[in-house]
């Protein structure tokens, strides 16, 4: 009997201790600080600056979102990582700096960082919630004198870390025609699952899978994967520009064809610009451009382009471009050529 009492008080401490050890955690207060260029400190908890803004915790305003380029200072008691703009990595917390300036003060010293160089700063050990960002926009347009209507739904969602990212978009065009003879359908869709990783300080190298289907070029189903390496020519905290190289394997589903096989070389380029000063501003442009190893003489291209203004806090008003070129569609009767504009609105994470 003895024992079992000892046991069972045993087991009774270590679930009060297991209980008690999180909560302790959970409740520890947040202690950075950051110093506005007119000498005013916000206290709170550094989550990560990304694209020029940097993401703060408090216990009293909520979650901030602090331009970069407006602090004067920014201390963290907690372990963060490091990107500068030319891809070098720190780990440490961050010390006490001069004005637009910070310092990292790492297992081997401290190193003095000009705020203009850095790109990136995560906390260690956040949470997976608080790595993702995303945004879902939709639209919809209906002419009564033409009887066209059309639905467009674009959802991205990004897993961000300082050297890798992990993305998933999709994209779904559908489009009525009243007046049309057939089923009235025009419809084009896509899903993408890529993983962009930095093993060097400026070169990038990006593996895809990708499925799309499009009715005006004749496509019901193309299933592709891709690797792109490349440099980062551009990365700061108001624009990032890279430009790859790389091959693309897929099969393609045609109507009324039958399926074929292919081999792709693939030439990419992306840029992307923000600016907050308010209203927030996105433009993001993806060009790819698929010369054809095992059909020569056939080219495909894609091009994705959207300027994102906010309206309101975490609402924005999106217009996508977009425009898919394919000389020698699956099936030769098919359109060479699909291009649209759409405006929508949207929500950001």
């Amino acid at each position: 009997m003895p024992i079992e009492r000892t046991l069972c008080g045993r087991a009774v401490v270590a679930i009060v201790l297991s209980l008690a050890v999180p909560a302790t955690l959970w409740a520890q207060p947040r202690t950075d600080v950051v110093t506005l260029p007119n000498g005013d400190r916000i206290t709170g908890e550094v989550v990560r600056l990304d694209r020029g803004r940097l993401e703060f915790k408090t216990d009293d305003a909520g979650t901030l979102y602090l331009e970069w380029d407006k602090l004067a200072t920014v201390v963290a008691t907690r372990l963060v990582e490091v990107v500068t703009s030319d891809g070098r990595r720190f780990l440490g917390s961050l010390g006490s700096a001069a004005i637009r300036s910070i310092t990292v003060v790492t297992s081997g010293g401290t190193v003095s960082l000009l705020m203009p160089e850095v790109t990136i700063i995560r906390a260690i050990g956040g949470s997976f919630w608080g790595q993702l960002d995303g945004s879902v926009d939709a639209g919809y347009n209906y002419t009564q004198s033409s009887g066209v209507a059309q639905l467009n739904v674009n959802s991205d969602t990004i897993l961000q870390s300082p050297a890798s990212r992990a993305r998933l978009t999709a994209s779904l065009t559908m489009t009525r025609d009243d007046d049309d003879e057939d089923d009235g359908r025009d419809d084009r869709g896509s899903l993408e699952a890529s993983y962009l990783r930095y093993p060097w300080q400026e070169v990038f190298i990006r593996a895809a899978g990708r499925f799309e289907t499009n009715e005006s070029l004749g496509l019901t189903l193309r299933s592709q994967v891709g690797a792109a390496v490349g440099p980062r020519l551009v990365n700061s905290n108001r624009a990032q520009l890279t430009v790859g190289a790389g091959l693309a394997f897929n099969d393609e589903r045609g109507v009324d064809v039958e399926p074929t096989q292919n081999i792709e070389a693939l030439i990419t380029f992306k840029n992307s610009f923000y600016t907050y000063d308010r209203p927030k501003t996105n433009f993001d442009i993806s060009f790819d451009y698929y010369p054809s190893l095992s059909n020569r003489g056939r080219q495909r291209v894609q091009l994705d382009a959207s300027v994102k203004r906010e309206f309101f806090k975490d609402l924005f008003l999106s217009f996508n471009l977009y425009n898919s070129y394919d000389n020698r569609p699956p099936n030769p009767e098919a359109n060479t050529n699909d291009i649209g504009f759409v405006l929508s609105i949207g929500w950001s994470y």
